[in-house]
């Protein structure tokens, strides 16, 4: 390889260290095919790979969506002489549950989970995070549970991505009382929760019809360090201009823009839709004249929604001309 003639011509010395770095750039870059020419030249050079060498290739492998290579790897290491650490196991139980959201392959990385701990490797945040993540995307909410009491009990400390996690799964599951009883815990216990934490809770409030809840938790953010993005504003004015409560949608979408929130193309496609649906045309106007202004786009839905209800407008210059900002040029003829 020419980097690594490069890097012998002006005497950098081509160890175990050397190798290890550019296998783990090519790894990240998923170019495979250069770490198996680079793992042929270190037993060129009588270079034996270590734990570190082998670990990027099991992540290398998980990248590219090959586990069964993956699994060869952790498997031959054993035969090599070389023993598995945790990071070993993280790569494959992170590809399993990722994949396993799709292929089922969630127990396979529970086996995985076992087969460490067999192997007296101590699971730390991460493995915990992984596997009560992939439990919770097939739905398996009470074995996810118990394993955030085992991760307690063995004394492994939680951290904000596990307290997302197991909120995130309470909400899908429907069990809002229960998310909010434990964000109240968390917070007892002294930990900063940032935007993402509470925008968890705040969706699944509203998809579980407890939208005044969901304002009412709104309103406390500020007091409590956080200040609302987009993102958690538009969740509850979907919310509202689902329930047909459009003035109180417009109200918290003019609230967002005095707080220096600015509102992105969601929520003006949200706001817009939602006029459209009330026949309130000229109100509508008032939004996608914003839209442009700020470059905004409208979506398909808009659009269509939109289209209909021009059939009935006279076409006047200003609203042609804000036809021809908003719509693709196929549509406007």
């Amino acid at each position: 390889m020419v980097l690594v003639n490069e890097m012998s011509n002006s005497n950098i010395s081509l160890n175990i260290v050397t190798f290890n770095i550019l296998i783990d750039a090519y790894c990240k870059e998923i170019k495979m095919k250069e770490f198996e020419d680079l793992l042929e030249i270190m037993k060129q050079r009588n270079v034996c790979p270590d734990v570190i060498t082998y670990n990027n290739l099991i992540n290398g492998y998980c990248l590219r969506g090959e586990f069964d290579k993956a699994r060869e790897v952790l498997d031959s290491m054993v035969d090599k002489g070389l023993k598995h650490d945790i990071v070993s196991y993280i790569c494959l139980l992170n590809g399993f549950c990722k994949k396993g959201i799709l292929f089922c392959m969630v127990d396979e990385a529970w086996i995985l989970f076992l087969k460490a701990h067999l192997e007296g490797l101590e699971h730390n945040t991460c493995t915990y995070n992984t596997m009560i993540h992939g439990l919770f995307s097939k739905r398996r909410f009470f074995e996810g549970w118990k394993h955030f009491v085992d991760m307690e009990a063995r004394r492994v400390t939680p951290d904000m991505y596990t307290y997302n996690i197991l909120l995130d799964g309470l909400c899908m599951n429907g069990e809002t009382n229960e998310a909010l009883s434990f964000l109240h815990m968390i917070e007892g216990k002294g930990v900063n929760l940032d935007r993402v934490t509470y925008g968890a809770v705040i969706n699944g409030l509203c998809k579980n019809g407890k939208l005044d809840v969901a304002m009412d938790l709104l309103s406390q953010l500020p007091s409590r360090g956080v200040l609302p993005d987009a993102r958690i504003y538009t969740m509850i004015i979907g919310s509202l201009c689902h329930e047909g409560s459009t003035e109180e949608a417009k109200c918290l979408f003019r609230e967002m823009q005095s707080h220096g929130c600015a509102p992105d193309e969601v929520t003006y496609n949200i706001m817009t839709r939602s006029l459209l649906k009330k026949k309130e045309f000229s109100k509508a106007i008032t939004y996608l004249e914003e839209m442009c202004e700020k470059g905004i786009s409208a979506d398909v839905s808009t659009l269509s929604m939109l289209v209909d209800q021009m059939q009935g407008q006279t076409k006047d210059d200003f609203l042609l001309k804000l036809m021809k900002d908003i719509l693709p040029k196929d549509i406007v003829s």
